[in-house]
């Protein structure tokens, strides 16, 4: 496999800020990034900050310029494809204005783009595939944005059985790219969903029988401050590979992942509709799963609690073509208002079935809850009865809805994880609930209601959980919400080990300081 990689000496130092620049540093740095200082006006050089970082990739992207997949720059005023960029995520929350937009098609253009934000001291943002639906996590105003987007290669190693993505692809392209080779990789359950996923942990519908979408990647690829373009794994910086897994964008940018690949054949499943006033009886059902169904490795679920809109959604995966499998059976007890279950000839075709958000605005928080056969049933029910003291709250809201996401994790899904190599998750070694508690809403203008609602209902559902015994320390973080903490619930020992790597490979602290995305150590 041929990897780029980028020396780690010769690199210019980046300094903590440009003041005053002179010509003479200007055009030193240019040459430093290999961009020739007369294809730079003077009017630009005399610039700082946001300004100076704009114009100098402007001048990159249109001297790169090449037919086919290029290095994009856009500008506010290029109107329908800056709104195109600016507003790809799938909630508006995440909807930013960005004073540029910088696509690099290869990694010197982005190791370009990172030396310049560094030189130049400016806060950016880096977008991969854009899931979350927090506000500057992938998106930034007035400042730059970087879009991976056209960083989206992949490559199959036939002899390896070894999937090689660019961070630039969702998970249908790296799911549809396999179809001939009759392979599939752990990843997102959605097509849509990005590659980022797999820098926060990452569940999936394999988990069950493979683990976490972390613990099943080989190597990360990882841009990092000085312009290194370096490879982790489990033998090449193996420190930065175990952080990388689930310290999400702490320590670069990762531009490639390279993962296992597992054979996949025929698929069961699809959405479920339940009507609303089943929830404790759906709930009921989880509990019962978790006890027996889960056990079949080849199962998966992911359901959406529609509290206060009388419906509840639910997603069943069967990781072959048989028909109602028994491990769902106390689910097959419930009355449906609609079934869209089928086999597919294989998990690609499967995830193209998107959920229907029918709002545009959503958040959500994240909770943990102990699996016990004995006292499970009765939590699950309980927690309707928490969502629903909030049902009025939430409706009042213009468009709001309600819909908590409850992950059943089996053990099976922990111990296949660590059979893989140090998790630094460090989820707790038993069977649990993973809650997401999500709430859509309309307009702008509501923001701060609905995220005040979000913090009373997570208080909430942790008061009840705790009196219950069940309240677990771990909160997922790729359902967190940007006031929780996830690296505290891995433990001290896992947080220790990321705060080092960062350290040792962000010396500047650039992704801690400058970078607006993500939890921060």
């Amino acid at each position: 496999m041929r990897v780029s990689r980028l020396p780690l000496l010769g690199l210019p130092l980046i300094p903590s800020v440009l003041a005053a620049p002179t010509p003479a540093s200007v055009d030193s740095f240019l040459q430093s990034i290999d961009v020739d200082p007369n294809s730079v006006p003077a009017s630009v050089k005399s610039q700082s900050g946001i300004n100076f970082t704009c114009s100098v990739l402007s001048i990159i992207s249109n001297n790169g310029s090449s037919a086919g997949n290029e290095t994009l720059y856009v500008a506010r005023s290029n109107s329908d494809l800056y709104a195109q960029e600016a507003h790809a995520h799938w909630s508006e929350t995440a909807w930013k204005s960005p004073s540029c937009i910088f696509a690099p098609n290869n990694i010197q253009d982005l190791r370009r783009a990172v030396l310049i934000a560094g030189f130049t001291n400016i806060t950016f943002a880096v977008r991969s595939g854009g899931h979350s639906p927090l506000s500057n996590w992938a998106n930034i105003d007035d400042s730059l944005l970087i879009s991976m987007t056209n960083i989206n290669d992949l490559e199959y190693d036939e002899a390896a059985q070894t999937q090689r993505s660019g961070m630039g692809n969702r998970w249908g392209d790296v799911y549809g790219h396999l179809v001939p080779y009759g392979r599939i990789v752990v990843g997102g359950r959605l097509a849509t969903v990005g590659l980022g996923l797999s820098t926060g942990g990452g569940l999936s519908h394999f988990s069950n029988e493979w683990g976490w979408v972390g613990q099943n990647v080989l190597q990360y690829e990882v841009m990092l401050s000085n312009g290194s373009h370096v490879n982790a794994s489990a033998t090449e910086n193996p420190d930065l590979y175990y952080a990388s897994k689930a310290g999400s964008s702490n320590f670069g940018i990762v531009t490639h992942i390279t993962q296992r690949t597992y054979p996949m054949g025929q698929v069961w499943g699809g959405l479920v509709q339940f009507p609303g006033n089943s929830s404790k009886q759906f709930m009921a059902a989880m509990a019962e799963y978790q006890g027996n169904g889960q056990f079949d490795t080849k199962s998966a679920i992911l359901p959406y609690i529609g509290i206060n809109n009388d419906t509840i959604l639910a997603t069943f995966v069967y990781l072959d073509g048989v028909v109602r499998p028994d491990a769902f059976a106390p689910f097959f007890e419930i009355p449906v208002t609609a079934d869209y279950t089928q086999v597919y000839d294989n998990f690609y075709e499967f995830c193209q079935v998107d959920l229907p958000y029918q709002v545009p605005r959503w958040t959500y928080a994240a909770t943990t809850i102990a699996f016990d056969n004995s006292t499970s049933t009765e939590t699950y029910e309980g927690l309707i009865d928490v969502f629903s003291q909030f049902s009025s709250r939430v409706q009042n809201v213009t468009g709001g809805s309600l819909a908590p996401m409850v992950q059943p994790v089996s053990k099976s899904m922990v111990d296949q994880s660590r059979a893989l190599g140090d998790d630094p998750m460090n989820v707790e070694d038993r069977a649990q609930l993973w809650v997401g508690i999500n709430i859509g809403w309309s307009l702008e203008k509501d923001d701060a209601t609905v995220y005040q609602i979000l913090e009373d209902i997570l208080a909430a559902t942790e008061s009840y959980t705790t009196s219950r015994n069940v309240h677990l320390p771990f909160v997922f973080l790729n359902d967190a919400w940007s006031g929780q903490q996830p690296f505290v619930g891995y433990g001290q020992d896992s947080h220790n080990k990321l705060l080092a790597a960062s350290k040792k490979y962000d010396t500047r602290q650039m992704f801690q300081k400058l970078v607006t995305g993500g939890f921060k150590l």
